[in-house]
């Protein structure tokens, strides 16, 4: 692959697909040292800001790892994991789930969720806020809401490291019959930046997720915003 200064794709991001490109198909290996940037910018003849900038690129991505003093190196490919038999729903025993509760709110109203869920705009939640951890790093934001409705009367928020399933079969009492997903990508904002340990503008994965009950009523919207660098997620569809 060859950077093309006649092509209207910006020189930095060329850069940036050759060097994932080596790395996503182990040319580079995990641990390897990239090139220094005088280097790379002898190798693809563009300047050494634009290499610096396809470098922070693909360090926000979660591919490259900067140590200062020794140089700059390819990390470990994220894990695979099946989004379905993820920390954000129990599937099994053994699925642990780790976070800390940064805010909850009762009896509120959020006319753009009550939107989504089909609901009056009156409607009021119950909303909590969490950070998610995997070995000891932030790694995720979620935004829940319940329905004020299906919520018991004591206002009390669940355990931190609770399951919003468990809340809404074993707390709320609620029989759940399926989900609707959408997935779509962002980049983090100043309170992500803050509280994810990332930079300002990088890539972030988002998970939307509404939960209907038996009776076909909506009885929760979360929002699941993470980082890309520690987990890949992908959805298994049996075609038999």
């Amino acid at each position: 692959m060859r950077v093309d200064k006649s092509a209207t794709t910006p020189l930095y991001s060329q850069v940036e697909v050759i060097l994932e490109d080596k790395i996503i198909t182990g040319v580079w290996d995990e641990g390897y040292q990239v090139p220094t940037e005088n280097e790379l910018a002898d190798t693809y003849d563009v300047s050494n800001i634009t290499v610096k900038r396809a470098i922070m690129n693909l360090v926000d991505k979660g591919l490259l790892v900067r140590q200062r003093g020794r140089g700059t190196f390819v990390k470990k490919l994220p894990k695979e994991k099946n989004i379905h038999k993820s920390e954000f729903i129990r599937i099994t025993e053994d699925t642990s789930n780790s976070h800390d509760l940064l805010a909850s709110k009762f009896r509120q109203t959020y006319p753009a969720i009550a939107k989504k869920l089909q609901l009056s705009p009156e409607t009021e939640f119950v909303y909590l806020e969490r950070i998610g951890y995997d070995e000891g790093e932030n790694v995720s934001l979620e935004y829940t809401y319940i329905p004020q409705r299906v919520w018991p009367e004591i206002e009390e928020p669940p355990h931190k490291d609770i399951f919003v399933y468990d809340v809404l079969k074993n707390t709320c009492g609620i029989a759940l019959s399926r989900s609707k997903n959408y997935f779509s990508a962002a980049v983090a904002n100043e309170k992500e930046m803050s509280l994810m340990g990332v930079r300002l503008n990088t890539p972030l994965f988002v998970w939307e997720r509404i939960t209907y009950s038996m009776a076909n009523e909506a009885v929760e919207y979360s929002k699941f915003v993470m980082k890309q660098d520690k987990q890949k997620y992908f959805a298994e569809l049996d075609l038999r």
